[in-house]
């Protein structure tokens, strides 16, 4: 009869981990297309407008959305725990929130790079070997890294990136060109202008991650405590 109960117990464990990595998938899964979602329609109402939409873009006003997305995460995966074995669930949760946060909180900028590639390709009807080639060229020269790095890093500094070969080229004077929005709408001089901007976007992505971090943890203790009771 023991053996029984526990192949009985064992055969539990082993259905609640495999509903806990669904539950699990599923959650990250509709956090990433709700992101997505909320990127299309941030790019179609709010990055459209004139002046401030490239500033909006700039500081991704759309991530504030972090709050809900990682609060769903962080609720979901504490509940989930009552189908793990109770000893282990809250630290193999927790461990593998510590994965999930930054994966799922970096998908903004790695859709933003693969559009933006899209985007040069499609303005000067390059083939994606070559659209890799200048894009990787341009942004080794501008911040000293390539891909998705220095990506990340330029648009850390800047608003807008080029999409066109030409703008590439002449970097000076699109940089130029965008940063006369901003001066238009805040009234201070360029060299104040450029130098905010760095510091200001930087600061956002701290505080943007920040929110996820917090939103992630607060709502997964309490996903826990629902799932003790």
């Amino acid at each position: 009869m023991q053996p029984l109960k526990q192949a009985g117990s064992i055969l539990l464990y082993i259905l609640g981990g495999i509903g806990y990595l669904a539950i699990a998938a599923t959650i990250v899964g509709v956090s990433i297309l709700i992101k997505f979602a909320a990127l299309l329609l941030a790019d179609k109402l709010l990055y459209t407008i004139l002046i401030i939409g490239d500033l909006l873009r700039g500081i991704e006003i759309i991530e504030l959305l972090n709050i809900l997305i990682f609060a769903f995460i962080g609720m979901g995966f504490g509940v989930a725990t009552k189908l793990l074995i109770p000893q282990y669930g809250r630290k193999i949760s927790a461990g593998l929130l510590i994965v999930v946060v930054p994966l799922v909180f970096m998908i903004t900028p790695v859709i933003r790079y693969n559009s933006w590639l899209e985007k040069v390709g499609e303005s000067d009807n390059l083939l994606p070997a070559e659209t890799a080639t200048l894009t990787n060229s341009f942004l080794q020269r501008k911040v000293g890294l390539q891909g998705f790095l220095g990506y990340y890093v330029y648009t850390g500094q800047f608003p807008v990136i080029p999409t066109k070969q030409s703008e590439m080229k002449d970097l000076d004077s699109f940089e130029k060109k965008v940063n006369s929005r901003f001066v238009q709408l805040t009234g201070v001089a360029p060299t104040i202008v450029t130098w905010s901007m760095r510091i200001c976007f930087w600061l956002i992505r701290l505080f943007y991650f920040s929110i996820a971090v917090i939103a992630t943890i607060a709502h997964f203790r309490e996903g826990v405590r629902i799932a003790g009771r």
